[in-house]
This record gives C-alpha cells, sequence and structure tokens, in this order.
C-alpha cells in the first residue's frame, strides 16, 4: 500500500481521526476563507510604513512611473510697475513599477479531509493566508537591507532593482541632483553604532544635507527611528527617545529632548539575507527616516498594490483548482504588487558594525 499523503499513517493521539469527514468541502473552504482575513489583518507589514501606498486600478498595465516634482521654493521681489518673476519647475528624477505576482497553493488530499491523517487544514487555517503578505514585508524591509547595493537577487532568483532615480544606491555618500551640480549623502559619517551623539550625527544631515534638486536645503519632517529587532539597539532608541529623564543625572528631572520626537519603527527582517535567512551583519544597522504623511516633504519611496493578498476561488469542477483524478483539492493564495523608491531624500542610514 502507498504511503498517505502526509507520509505518517498513525492515527491521531487522544482525538478523533474522522474529524476532517464532518466538513463537506463548502464547509471547509468556508472556514479557510473566514481566517483567512482575521489572519491576513494579524501579519505585522512594518515595512510598509516607510512607503507610500498607491493602489493601482485594473486594466492600467503592469507598470507605473513615478516622478519627482520640484518647485520653486521662494517667491521673489516685486517692484512697483515691473513684471513679477516666472516661478521655476521641474520634474527631476523618475523610476518605474513594475507589477510581480506571488502566490503559493497547498494541496488537500481525499485522505486528508475523511481521516486526518495529514493535519493541513489547520495549517492552512493558520499559515497560508501569511505567506503573501509576509514576503511583501520581507521585500519592502529589503530595499533597506540592501540599501547600499544597487540590486540584488531575490530568493525566486530574480535580479532586484534598488536603485534610486539617480541610479545610485538608495544609500549613498554622493547622490547627485537634476538641476544642480550638488550631491548629497544619506549615511551617517563613519557608520557608528546608535548613541545620543550618532544620532545627532544623523539629524545634522536631515538638517543640512537634504535638498531639492535645484540645491535649495529641503525642511523634512523625520518622523521615525528604526532599525532591525536587536534588544541592544532597539532598547538604546528607546533609552534616547521615550524615557521620561535619565536617571544617572544630577538632576533626573530634566525634560529629556528627545521625548516623543521619533515613532520608533522596529523591522524584523532587516538583519536577514535574500532568503530571508539571518544576516548578523546588519544587525546593528538603524536610521532615521521622513515616513510620515504622503506629500513631498517625505521620504518618495512607493508601494504599488495590483492585486490584494487574496485566496483563489474554492475548487469547483469548472476551474484547476481540483485535481479530480487524484481526489485532491487545492487551497491557494495571490498577491500583485511594486516597489521603488524615488529619491534618497528623508532616509538616512548608519550601517554599522
Amino acid at each position: 500500500m502507498p504511503p498517505p499523503f502526509s507520509g505518517s499513517n498513525e492515527p491521531n493521539p487522544g482525538g478523533s481521526s474522522t474529524f476532517l469527514s464532518m466538513f463537506s468541502f463548502p464547509e471547509i473552504y468556508d472556514l479557510v476563507k473566514k481566517e483567512f482575513v482575521p489572519r491576513l489583518m494579524a501579519t505585522e507589514m512594518n515595512a510598509k510604513k516607510i512607503f507610500i501606498y498607491r493602489a493601482v486600478p485594473n486594466a492600467s498595465g503592469n507598470s507605473h512611473q513615478f516622478n519627482e516634482a520640484d518647485f520653486t521654493t521662494f517667491a521673489s521681489d516685486k517692484a512697483e510697475g515691473a513684471p513679477v518673476k516666472k516661478a521655476k519647475f521641474g520634474i527631476g528624477y523618475h523610476k518605474i513599477m513594475y507589477m510581480k505576482r506571488i502566490g503559493l497553493e497547498l494541496p488537500l488530499t481525499y485522505e486528508a479531509r475523511m481521516f486526518n491523517q495529514w493535519y493541513t487544514l489547520g495549517d492552512i487555517i493558520q499559515k497560508l493566508p501569511q505567506t503573501c503578505p509576509q514576503r511583501i514585508d520581507l521585500d519592502l524591509t529589503h530595499r533597506v537591507t540592501f540599501a547600499n547595493a544597487t540590486s540584488y537577487v531575490d530568493m525566486d532568483g530574480w535580479t532586484v532593482d534598488t536603485t534610486t532615480g539617480d541610479g545610485l544606491s538608495l544609500a549613498n555618500v554622493a547622490h547627485t541632483l537634476a538641476f544642480s551640480s550638488q550631491t548629497y549623502s544619506n549615511i551617517v559619517p563613519g557608520n557608528p553604532q546608535f548613541t545620543q551623539s550618532a544620532l545627532e550625527s544623523a539629524e545634522m544631515l536631515a538638517a543640512y544635507n537634504t535638498f531639492d534638486n535645484f540645491g535649495i536645503k529641503v525642511v523634512m519632517k523625520f518622523s521615525h527611528a528604526f532599525c532591525a529587532d536587536t534588544p541592544n539597539v532597539y532598547n538604546k532608541i528607546r533609552q534616547v527617545t521615550l524615557s521620561t529623564a535619565d536617571p544617572t543625572q544630577a538632576n533626573p528631572a530634566v525634560y529629556p529632548v528627545y521625548k516623543g520626537k521619533y515613532e520608533l519603527l522596529i523591522l524584523p527582517r532587516l538583519a536577514s539575507d535574500a532568503n530571508g535567512f539571518v544576516d548578523t551583519s546588519k544587525q546593528y544597522w538603524w536610521g532615521i527616516g521622513a515616513f510620515d504623511g504622503t506629500g513631498g516633504d517625505r521620504f518618495q519611496a512607493y508601494y504599488g498594490e495590483w492585486e490584494a493578498p487574496h485566496m483563489q476561488p474554492a475548487p469547483t469542477e469548472s476551474n484547476n483548482a481540483n485535481d479530480y483524478s487524484r481526489d485532491i483539492w487545492k487551497f491557494g493564495t495571490r498577491a500583485g504588487y511594486g516597489i521603488v523608491t524615488v529619491s534618497g531624500r528623508g532616509f538616512i542610514i548608519s550601517m554599522a558594525s
């Protein structure tokens, strides 16, 4: 006799071996469908906060272009009777976002449904809905993980373009401007580990090394401090940015200058390689970013969604989700999306070791 699909023919210890036989096919599908949305919503996607969300409508193609647009910052003197000066407007760098579609499938055999020899139903309910959002979060996070590279090869073997509109890596000491010979850096000098002094160095870049494409200083609201899920790092950030007072001071009642200034954004997949395995060489990376809002005064990085994570239609006789010759029902999930980082402005990082 061939082995069951699960690779085991042991009975369900301490429970009924006919649990799944109580469900007809529609009830199984409905159960999974009802559990899909709560599981989907429960999946943390911290990296989405870095990006501006764009819903891409149907029938609009598989690509979308995002442009920088710069406008004169200051008005000019208007002399009596003289014509007023004309404003300058320029379309700077751009990036084209291409759709990527992902999915996963899990089969359910007759034996699994009828005799509970394979604990698949619970796996479907708990794991399958999370696979698409977790992959999206990995891809979003890897724009930070590979910020010092112009590309990387993902787990599926595809080369992912991680450049900004100027053709350079997201983290770079010589970002160019479209209408000026000036350059700017968004890497904290020396790539120090996080301290209050290092944070002030990052803030100096934010204050004096952030320009529009004409070379004029831009004021951006840096709203978040980000890091990997390394306790030594995020606890230091919390201590600096969230503590009510420093008890080591002579006067511990002194008001902390950083209190409430930044929201801490922990990226659990930042210190990982292209396959999602741990990469400890990046566990001390941290930075600050202008991640609030959707306007030009925030980091111009976009997450476009063509197809929100969802379940495939229920298997029926009229679609290919049912393999009648082998008595297998197939459950699947899909999503379609794209990611681009148009500019390095509003993103400052220390790639500490």
